[in-house]
């Protein structure tokens, strides 16, 4: 469990707001470098855009990396525990939990609306359709870099900035609301959007929980780590085949 005994850092907050809205902001407009780098003809400027995202990403995890350090009482990281085994299988079972309402909320859209993927799942695979240099840095993005940044961000920040001795739940929902929100790019007005936000929304608050229950972001990285490379392995197997 999170030790929330002290006041969080700073203090006011208007402050805690803005940091989480600048790292926020930062999280979306950075990865648009990849995006650059799929649109360029030769391979050189290919790797400029990408080192760009590369140190850029980076740097922005640093940044909210030291944020979080500064609220959270216990160490951001722990030594792992690989036998551990009970620690280990309750991580395991969230993960389950997770991929059944993720599975779950899919079926339901798909039945209701005939829409597969996400906008963002769109994006992805079309960045991915090529075995190329953009489709590796894409690789090494979602399923290392991203998982590390959004969940110091959109756990440890978010539940070590806010509600921390409201209702127990309310910075898991909190959690799980803001996560949504850069995956899909938009707020939903239909049906389509609405269960796709749903989806991201209770993916969020699964890892929150996750995060909250243990004090241990690097669990809540890990569930979010196997989620994007098993979602990952379809698409590079498509991009395996075109090449």
């Amino acid at each position: 469990m999170i030790n929330f005994n002290t006041d969080p850092n700073p203090k006011l907050l208007w402050q805690r707001i803005f940091n989480f809205f600048i790292v926020t902001i930062l999280l979306i407009f950075i990865p648009v470098f990849i995006q650059l780098a799929a649109i360029q003809k030769t391979i050189v400027l290919q790797l400029v855009f990408i080192v760009m995202m590369f140190v850029s990403y980076s740097g922005l995890g640093y940044y909210a990396y030291t944020l979080l350090k500064k609220t959270s009482i216990d160490k951001v990281f722990h030594k792992p525990n690989i036998r551990n085994w009970p620690h280990i299988w309750f991580i395991l079972r969230l993960f389950f939990i997770m991929m059944i309402l993720e599975v779950t909320i899919n079926t339901i859209r798909v039945a209701l609306t005939g829409v597969a993927t996400t906008d963002n799942q769109e994006v992805i695979t079309n960045l991915m359709s090529h075995m190329n240099v953009t489709m590796v840095a894409m690789l090494i993005y979602a399923v290392i870099m991203a998982p590390v940044v959004e969940e110091i961000i959109f756990r440890g920040l978010v539940i070590n900035y806010f509600f921390r001795k409201s209702w127990w739940w309310a910075s898991i929902i909190l959690s799980g609301i803001l996560f949504a929100f850069p995956h899909m790019g938009l707020i939903p007005t239909n049906l389509v959007d609405g269960l796709s936000y749903l989806l991201y929304a209770s993916m969020g608050m699964v890892l929150a929980y996750t995060y909250k229950r243990t004090g241990n972001i690097q669990d809540s990285i890990a569930i979010h780590f196997i989620n994007n490379f098993i979602t990952m392995i379809p698409i590079l197997v498509i991009a395996v085949k075109h090449s």
